[in-house]
């Protein structure tokens, strides 16, 4: 039978889906070597052939949905053998904060470490579920496992676009045994930054500037540092058509809609519209060089009387080995942008994420948020790929390895009401 010809079909057969997706130009000739090594490895019909008959391999989104499912069950089951109960890690430290946030709004500012330091967003998704059931625990439980599954697909999503079905399924594991994903499980703000930014550059490439827009706006409301997602993608676009278009600047425009509603909320309710700015210093941050920032952690290991943030020890000693993951991860995604592999805004996007807490003169909670910097799991993924077959073994094994037994006592201690970031 004469294969039927389709202009799917033959855009795939020229390489154009692949040379949009390495940012190479239309002429063969221009291709760099690695650029054509991954358009190998992403259009080979008889590998995809093989995934299509595994049974093993779910179809398209039914993967991160699966995976999540997996992913949810073994925490609840670490917090049923850890405290004997299911759901009240939830609403632990930060949760709390957003529980009261949801009830009463900033009402509880003028006090030392004050509930402004955190954006409202999550909270306000929260707040109609509340008014509707009246449960606290409705409606931070179903937030939270939203966002959650919201952060799986998202990322599994822009990391298609980025490196391909193969390696989007593998960044996804990476993420679910990160052991600050435990934090997906609780009333927090990390599901939601992750599934919002993520699912904003996967809007942008996937042509939804309309989405694009929504999730930046969201983004901007859920962290001080999510207005900067959209600043990548914009500075990014600018870059690239030598100009600023309409789609960028309804970007700059939606995030800073959103960065303002927070804003006016803040006067509102504080009389400050930058009171998330002045409440740094009770949680002993303030800018610093990086380095300033990795010998506080490294002497936190040690912590004197009158240090604020103690994590656990292996949360403490997390947040030493996330220094050495960021910046392989950010190293080695510059290079892939020079090759023509990954995008530029990848690399820019992993440093506008982490910069502000590598530079807040206080190392613990790094490893949060090193998790919620999400364009590492398919970075990771892909110098995994690349890997000769035996390194790529280790990688995988001392990966899972470490990465699932630290999940495990993490989670163990957080259920047990420890603070681990």
């Amino acid at each position: 039978m004469t294969p039927v010809s389709t202009p799917l079909a033959e855009e795939h057969a020229t390489g154009g889906f692949l040379r949009r997706l390495v940012r190479t130009r239309p002429d063969d000739g221009d291709r760099e070597p690695d650029a054509d090594r991954l358009s190998d490895e992403l259009d080979d019909p008889e590998r995809d052939a093989r995934s299509r008959r595994a049974w093993w391999r779910l179809p398209g989104v039914a993967f991160p949905i699966a995976l999540f499912a997996v992913w949810r069950l073994v925490q609840l089951a670490i917090t049923a053998v850890a405290s004997g109960r299911f759901y009240e890690p939830t609403f632990q430290y930060d949760g709390e904060r957003y529980l009261r946030i949801m009830r009463t709004g900033f009402g509880l500012h003028d006090v030392e470490m004050p509930d402004t330091a955190f954006f409202p967003l999550v909270a306000w998704l929260a707040r109609p579920i509340y008014w509707v059931t009246g449960s606290p625990g409705i409606a931070g439980t179903t937030i939270a496992t939203l966002t959650a599954l919201g952060a799986f697909v998202a990322v599994w999503g822009i990391s298609r676009e980025w490196v391909g079905e193969r390696l989007a399924r593998h960044a996804l594991v990476l993420m679910a045994v990160f052991p600050a994903s435990l934090f997906l499980t609780s009333f927090y703000s990390e599901g939601l930054f992750v599934a919002l930014g993520a699912g904003g550059v996967w809007a942008d490439k996937r042509n939804r500037p309309w989405l694009a827009a929504v999730c930046f706006a969201g983004v901007s409301m859920t962290r001080s540092v999510g207005i900067l997602v959209p600043a990548v993608v914009v500075l990014a676009r600018i870059i690239r058509t030598r100009g600023l278009d309409r789609r960028a600047l309804g970007y700059a425009a939606a995030a800073a809609a959103g960065l303002g509603a927070v804003m006016v909320d803040f006067w509102v309710e504080t009389g400050d519209p930058l009171a998330f700015l002045k409440v740094q210093d009770d949680w002993q941050r303030g800018l610093s060089m990086p380095w300033t920032t990795v010998l506080q952690g490294w002497e936190n290991l040690w912590p004197v009387a009158d240090t604020v943030l103690v994590p656990t020890l292996i949360a403490r000693n997390l947040d030493l080995w996330c220094v050495l993951i960021v910046a392989v991860g950010i190293g080695y995604a510059a290079w892939m942008a020079h090759r023509r592999v990954l995008p530029m805004e990848v690399w820019m996007l992993g440093v506008v994420l982490i910069v502000l807490p590598l530079c807040s003169a206080n190392l613990a909670s790094f490893n949060r948020f090193v998790f919620a910097m999400w364009v590492l799991y398919p970075v990771f993924a892909l110098l995994a790929s690349r890997l000769p077959r035996w390194p790529r073994l280790a990688f995988w094994l001392v990966s899972l390895g470490a990465l699932g037994y630290t999940s495990w006592v993490m989670a163990s201690e957080f259920a047990d009401g420890k603070y681990v970031a």
